[in-house]
């Protein structure tokens, strides 16, 4: 079970989609944006997630930061809704935390606003070299 979560809290941040989410015996979901996966000192394995959506047993309002317990979540679900990097939010590679035992992180960098499809990129042929300024 502890292996299923971590392969799809893997592909969640390699992809950048949410997740839902059972966290320890509570019934309630929770939607999370994951953004990193990493060893914790305690070689705990944690997921750095921005939840913006659902339960808090807190009673804090999301969203907001949060490290969750890989061993702690009792059900997960990939969504298809997709997220962007949190950096106004706080979100950062050169964190201390993310520099040992990095299981999987998320890139700062946004995505293209448009891309073309695979069928257009076979269509449109191999892409010219780069001969740099002034050499056609």
């Amino acid at each position: 079970m502890l292996q299923n979560i971590i392969k799809l809290l893997v592909t969640a941040v390699k992809q950048r989609r949410c997740v839902a989410i059972r966290y320890r015996d509570q019934r309630e979901i929770r939607i999370l944006e994951p953004h990193a996966i990493y060893t914790h000192g305690r070689s705990e394995i944690v997921c750095d997630a921005y939840q913006t959506r659902g339960y808090s047993a807190a009673g804090r309002p999301p969203p907001f930061w949060r490290p969750f317990r890989i061993r702690k979540i009792t059900a997960i679900s990939l969504l298809k809704e997709t997220f962007e990097p949190r950096v106004a939010e706080g979100f950062s590679l050169n964190k201390l935390k993310y520099k040992k035992g990095l299981v999987a992180i998320t890139s700062e960098r946004s995505r293209p606003t448009f891309t073309y499809s695979e069928q257009a990129l076979r269509n449109m042929g191999p892409f010219l070299p780069n001969r740099g300024p002034g050499l056609n």
